[in-house]
């Protein structure tokens, strides 16, 4: 089941907080920049590239919401570039896991 329209407003407000701290300056969102999609019950956050004149999007990190057990599961891509979760335990809120993203304290999703 997808998300609901409270869900979703509430996502969009940690997004633009995470967007306003991790998008790159202006000048240059032209060249590299984030974004995301809400999809069924994910948020995927991407990296958007324009090379050579081609734009190239790269899958950054994916939040699903387990709804049957009320939680959060942060995935990343390993290096075969599927999904892989991050933790055995589920985050208890949407805004303690993008906070993870955002942190990025080993390098995982921003390098």
């Amino acid at each position: 089941m997808a998300l609901n329209d409270i869900e979703v407003a509430q996502i969009k407000r940690c997004m633009n907080f995470f967007m306003e701290k991790r998008r790159p300056a202006p000048f240059i969102r032209d060249e590299i920049d984030l974004m995301y999609e809400i999809q069924d019950q994910s948020v995927i956050i991407n990296e958007v590239r324009n090379v050579m004149g081609r734009t190239i999007e790269s899958s950054i990190a994916k939040i699903t919401f387990n709804r049957t057990q009320k939680g959060w599961k942060l995935f990343a891509k390993n290096r075969n570039d599927e999904w892989e979760g991050m933790f055995n335990d589920l985050i208890p809120t949407f805004s303690d896991a993008i906070k993870i993203v955002e942190d990025d304290d080993i390098g995982i999703f921003f390098g």
